[in-house]
């Protein structure tokens, strides 16, 4: 990093420099006479990098002022010359653009951390390199009493099956298995695992929930969606020692990757042990920078806390909201459609929770201050969820500070997308969900349903609140990937030529601002957060090369050269 030093030298802290300067002086000049001197203000100045502000009145800055971790002023060139005449000292910052902190809309922070102790699938291009994974971990852990794994995708394989549990019980045959698909809406467990479940061909599928079977009715090994509770609710939940480790390891993670917050979605959820209250603790011992927006599980602890309290806030943590569910997920066919599968004719997918179970929950959030975040990635899932926006906007006794949003909102019934607007409803979506499951979402649905999968530019365009992230750690929690797919909808080898549906496509500064401005309004947070404006929080990602000078196809590997949150470094390259 490259400090510049002035006439006045002092001590830093972070990366805000506290100056001796008479800013009346600065802006007005400094009157002789024998008058007594104006007083002198302690000034904090950031400069370096250009400054994409978001701010559509003043887009490009060249430094800020910030004082007590928010943003006083914005300063162009001349501006800094004024205060560096009279004494002033700056402080320069590391990097080619500054922009406004990002922020992943979507993420789940504690299984994230927990999940990288477990067998890594992701990438997998085979069954038999999925089998050899996991077989290698469970040798290298001969005393985890449960052998887990996670983001495994049949959709990566030649053709496409299921896998079963019997090649499961090969590679793992002496203690219980279970592997969690990509989407985490499907588990593949061995038949150790079913067994300890107590899962046998007598027991039936759990409403919401499906147990695949072979053709004589006995289980093959895949649970979908609240299925996977059956076996879920006997594995071990980690100790807290293990969740808190886990989540102090992965905060410089997701810091270095840009992220100066995260919503953090299913917190408290019961299966990955005291998140939030390590998260709690991690805070109060100053290991945890991240500013974290969480939306309780239904049932958790936190849940409860916040039907009782309220939203809660401890610095910068805060607990604003409930995450529903409406259906599962398109990859395994659980997204509840308007009509069936292309690919499967005999489903329409599943429904995770009825309407009016998910109207009453909104309604009871509403009345206690809480958002509400709903899961809904079929047209039938999404249009259940606008409906319980509307019920709850007309029936609930108090305006809750978060918005209602609907987070992935993949397959979407375009007649549906106004209606976001009008029910003052945001769109929370994924870019990368888009670049992964372009190979075969057009299979599931066909191609006419699929000119409403995956439409940002159709929601901007109907003036719908758009706020990205990247729903990590079913995709990877770094932005660059989420610019790269959202401006270019293309692999990272490039393809489609093009784009896939390429008329959805976003420009940076689009993009950025729905990982930014966006993600703040989402989160009730649009007066402090998503710009560098005066009265905002000093969050600043910062990159090492001027995104708006690069060939798209260099996003997603720009370098990030410092993350700042509250005018302080929390990383720097």
């Amino acid at each position: 990093m490259t400090v510049r030093w002035g006439t006045v030298r002092g001590t830093t802290r972070g990366l805000a420099l506290v100056l001796g300067v008479a800013m009346a002086c600065a802006l007005g000049g400094c009157g002789g006479g024998g008058s007594a001197p104006p007083p002198v203000q302690k000034v904090n100045i950031l400069t370096g990098p250009r400054f994409w502000t978001g701010d559509p009145e003043r887009p490009w800055a060249d430094g800020l002022v910030v004082h007590g971790g928010r943003i006083e002023r914005v300063l162009d060139r001349a501006e800094m010359a004024q205060l560096i005449a009279v004494g002033g000292t700056v402080r320069q910052l590391p990097g080619a653009l500054a922009v406004p902190g990002l922020v992943d809309a979507h993420g789940h922070v504690t299984s994230y951390a927990v999940w990288q102790r477990r067998a890594d699938l992701l990438g997998a291009r085979s069954l038999d390199e999925t089998l050899e994974r996991v077989r290698a971990f469970a040798e290298a852990h001969p005393g985890d009493a449960w052998v887990l794994g996670r983001g495994w995708d049949q959709n990566d394989w030649p053709g496409r099956a299921w896998p079963d549990a019997e090649r499961l019980e090969q590679a793992v045959p002496a203690r219980p298995a279970a592997m969690t698909r990509i989407d985490g809406h499907a588990l593949w467990v061995n038949r150790t695992a079913l067994a300890a479940a107590g899962i046998s061909a007598a027991t039936p599928d759990p409403p919401g929930g499906r147990i695949h079977r072979d053709g004589s009715g006995r289980p093959t090994g895949i649970l979908v969606d609240n299925a996977m509770l059956l076996v879920e609710d006997v594995i071990p939940v980690p100790s807290p020692r293990v969740v808190e480790e886990a989540l102090a390891q992965a905060a410089p993670q997701l810091v270095a990757m840009g992220l100066t917050g995260v919503h953090d979605m299913d917190a408290g959820a019961p299966g990955y042990g005291s998140g939030w209250d390590a998260m709690r603790a991690l805070a109060g011992q100053g290991k945890f920078p991240l500013r974290i927006t969480a939306y309780a599980a239904l049932g958790s602890p936190l849940h409860k806390e916040l039907l009782e309290r309220g939203p809660l806030q401890e610095g910068r943590l805060r607990a604003i909201g409930l995450k529903l569910y409406a259906d599962g997920a398109l990859g395994s066919r659980g997204a509840r459609l308007l009509a069936p599968y292309t690919d499967e004719p005999k489903s329409s997918g599943l429904w995770l929770t009825e309407l009016a179970e998910i109207g009453a929950q909104a309604r009871q959030a509403a009345d206690v201050g809480l958002g509400v975040a709903v899961h809904a990635i079929g047209d039938a899932g999404i249009r259940a969820a606008l409906e319980a926006a509307r019920l709850t906007r007309s029936t609930t006794t108090n305006r809750a500070p978060a918005r209602f949003r609907i987070e992935h909102a993949q397959i979407v019934d375009p007649a549906d997308i106004p209606r976001f607007r009008e029910l003052g409803v945001v769109a929370s979506m994924q870019p990368t969900h888009a670049t992964s499951d372009m190979p075969w979402a057009e299979d599931r649905v066909g191609p006419e349903r699929i000119r409403g999968g995956y439409a940002w530019r159709s929601f901007l365009e109907a003036g719908v609140p758009l706020a990205f992230g990247s729903d990590f750690p079913i995709e990877s929690p770094d932005p660059r990937l989420g610019l790269y797919a959202a401006v270019t909808r293309q692999d990272r080898a490039g393809m489609p030529p093009g784009g896939w549906y390429p008329g959805q496509r976003l420009t940076l500064a689009e993009a950025l601002a729905a990982f930014s401005a966006g993600a703040a309004f989402a989160a009730g947070q649009e007066r402090e957060l998503g710009k560098l404006a005066p009265g905002y929080q000093a969050d600043l990602t910062i990159f090492g090369q001027d995104l708006f000078a690069l060939p798209p196809e260099a996003l997603a590997t720009a370098p990030i050269a410092a993350t700042v949150i509250a005018g302080e470094t929390v990383f720097a390259k």
